[in-house]
């Protein structure tokens, strides 16, 4: 699938996410592994069981603790392992791509009248970078999902 492909159909695998999430977790207790999430052990069996889904950040957290790749973790697609193969390599920073990113997070926010701490901001704004990086242009609907799941 090509990647233009892909993105056209993410989705959130809300089905899913309590399996990855335990792969994930890599054998760590749920208390040990959600302290270094910074989640409580509480929410974090909720994640595990489907009744609660953590907002962009955490589920940032989640993912860089694990050193799982964010896609993974969030639709199923692509393969846990992809951040660590992408960590190695390095690209520049495509301004015009993070300014429109920047804007569309403002606008959705203004959209649904919500505020975000700088931190959640910059890693939502991260996440939505590193989906749009290889150059499809962000679009503004999953970009506003994105914000609301962030709130």
């Amino acid at each position: 699938m090509k990647n233009s492909e892909l993105k056209e159909n993410l989705r959130w695998d809300g089905a899913g996410f309590p399996k990855r999430l335990e792969r994930a977790k890599a054998g760590l207790s749920t208390n040990a592994f959600a302290l270094k999430c910074g989640i409580s052990e509480s929410v974090f069996r909720k994640y595990l069981a489907g009744s609660s889904v953590p907002g962009a950040d955490k589920l940032v957290d989640i993912a860089r603790v694990a050193e799982v790749s964010l896609l993974w973790l969030a639709t199923g697609e692509g393969h846990a392992d992809d951040q660590r193969a992408g960590a190695k390599t390095s690209t520049p920073l495509d301004t015009t791509l993070l300014e429109t990113i920047i804007e569309s997070v403002e606008t959705g926010l203004k959209e649904i009248q919500g505020e975000l701490t700088p931190a959640k901001k910059a890693k939502l704004i991260a996440v939505i970078y590193g989906l749009y990086q290889s150059g499809d242009t962000a679009r503004k609907a999953p970009v506003l999902e994105l914000v609301k799941l962030a709130m």
